[in-house]
């Protein structure tokens, strides 16, 4: 499952509607919602055999906004992250920073450059998450082949 920054993994593209991945992959395994404090909330679609949760967030009108892999062939700028211990995944990433500090088990590092978060538990990375590139402001989203 190839990570492309700013764009998807795979075939599966940032800014696509729940209807074209609905198409695309079928019927998630499971639907939740995930509430934030700034009063937004996302829609988050689990595909547990691929091993991804897909959200479709309220402030981009329920586009796709992020993808979460799980997979362990999960491949970033061609180089498998998934299992890598945190002290070589800051070697091979050396623009990470520690976004969020959940438990000193549970660590979230994000490279700004490529918007790409790895989560990490028990000092081993276990995630890659996808995010859209934004404009110079930072106010809108560029994504990557308009919403479909």
């Amino acid at each position: 499952m190839d990570v492309i920054p700013h764009t998807g993994i795979g075939d599966i593209r940032l800014g696509s509607s729940r209807e074209s991945i609905a198409t695309m992959l079928g019927a998630a395994e499971k639907k939740s919602r995930d509430y934030h404090e700034d009063g937004e909330h996302s829609e988050v679609w689990v595909y547990r055999l691929l091993r991804l949760e897909l959200s479709f967030d309220s402030e981009h009108d329920f586009y796709l906004s992020h993808i979460t892999s799980y997979h362990p062939y999960t491949l970033v700028r061609s180089f498998n992250p998934i299992g890598l211990e945190e002290k070589f995944l800051l070697q091979k990433f050396p623009h990470l920073d520690l976004d969020v500090e959940v438990s000193t088990e549970e660590k979230y590092f994000t490279d700004k450059v490529l918007d790409l978060t790895f989560g990490t538990a028990r000092g081993k990375v276990v995630s890659v998450t996808i995010f859209p590139a934004y404009d110079g402001d930072g106010k809108q989203v560029l994504w990557p082949a308009g919403p479909s």
